[in-house]
């Protein structure tokens, strides 16, 4: 059973009198349902970069500073993305959306020590590598779009005695295979006009790039425009105004003229304790876009965050609040939401979580 809303978020009395007939007749009465098109499986996937940035930002001396540079390449490797990404394409493959919106999809370069060049070794490319293990596990992915976002370079001491850098991407993929199933077109891209700069503790001023990337599709006849975007982390008021862009008569879902799916990590929900980390999510909401995991599970809080840097806590400990979303705007509905990345049995093979947030995916009929 599905529940629709128009851009106000109101029930179409027409899908009303629908379900109500579903009801009264039950599912295998229902002629009508059989000529409708399938529904669309939309994901949101953070990949988790690999490590937690923080201990750079706050060193304040060089030799600090050259320390905790280490430190976060070694979780880096530590955390070892390859093989993540085999848990990550197993996930996938068992969920089987047809979009999927990613982010944290991290480039990790090295390069020489203290160089003003910019590092170009190639380290870890994660798009790259989970694109093989999709393929791996037989459940290929092409790219729609991708879109540059921080790009940050710092010289790490030892054992390395090089400077490491960080390309963060948001990218949209799909299913491969479905031929005349999808169509796409309009994929576009860009990063936000507000966005966090933030000081170090030894006076480096570190522009936060962010942004989003989108497509208008058509999926088993089902059309809507997809956005996929990455909000904000640390400044609430930040995100509002990343939040306010999407929406905006120029932005990718103020613009669209039809319905509009948007999956990512928005850093906000209705639940977070502090209450001004609420205002990105509410801001969204209040232009009408509907929470699809509450209208699919309602009462339930279907946490999505909290996994520590090591990806190695019990999962009873770990998940604490709600950031990651797909949601719905015009006359969408929604006939389930799940949540991926929290089952045991899909660790890494040193018992990681596939990353740092779980997953969604919501089946929707646009």
């Amino acid at each position: 059973m599905s529940h629709r809303f128009d851009r106000r978020g109101a029930a179409r009395i027409a899908t009303l009198i629908c379900v109500v007939a579903m009801a009264l007749t039950g599912p295998a009465a229902s002629t009508a349902g059989a000529a409708n098109p399938r529904p669309v499986k939309v994901m949101t996937r953070n990949l988790y970069l690999g490590a937690d940035l923080t201990p750079a930002i706050t060193a304040t001396s060089l030799p600090e500073f050259l320390a905790a540079n280490a430190h976060i390449f070694s979780v880096v490797q530590q955390t070892n993305f390859p093989e993540r990404a085999v848990a990550l394409a197993h996930e996938i493959a068992d969920a089987d959306p047809a979009l999927i919106g990613l982010q944290e999809v991290a480039l990790w370069y090295s390069g020489a020590f203290n160089d003003p060049a910019p590092a170009t070794t190639l380290e870890y490319d994660f798009l790259e590598i989970l694109q093989q293990e999709l393929s791996a596990v037989g459940a290929p992915y092409d790219v729609v779009r991708v879109q540059d976002e921080a790009d940050i370079e710092a010289p790490a001491g030892a054992p390395y005695f090089k400077d490491f850098r960080l390309v963060q991407r948001d990218v949209i993929l799909v299913k491969a295979g479905l031929g005349d199933e999808v169509r796409m077109s309009n994929a576009q891209s860009d990063n936000f006009d507000n966005i966090l700069t933030i000081s170090s503790g030894i006076g480096l001023q570190i522009p936060v790039e962010r942004g989003w990337t989108s497509v208008d599709v058509t999926v088993n006849r089902r059309t809507f425009r997809l956005v996929n975007t990455h909000l904000e982390a640390f400044h609430p008021l930040v995100r509002l105004a990343q939040a306010e862009e999407l929406i905006a008569p120029t932005g990718p879902i103020g613009s669209a003229t039809g319905n509009v799916v948007l999956a990512g990590d928005i850093n906000s929900g209705p639940e977070l304790p502090v209450e001004v980390n609420r205002l990105a999510f509410f801001e969204l909401t209040g232009f009408g876009l509907v929470d699809t995991w509450a209208v699919a599970n309602p009462g339930d809080p279907g946490f999505t965050s909290g996994f520590g840097e090591l990806l190695d806590e019990p999962l009873e400990s770990a998940l604490e609040h709600r950031v990651d979303h797909v949601m719905a705007l015009g006359n969408v509905g929604v006939v389930r939401s799940k949540i991926y990345g929290t089952d045991p049995d899909n660790r890494t093979a040193t018992g990681m979580w596939p990353s740092d947030h779980a997953g969604v995916m919501a089946t929707l009929t646009p």
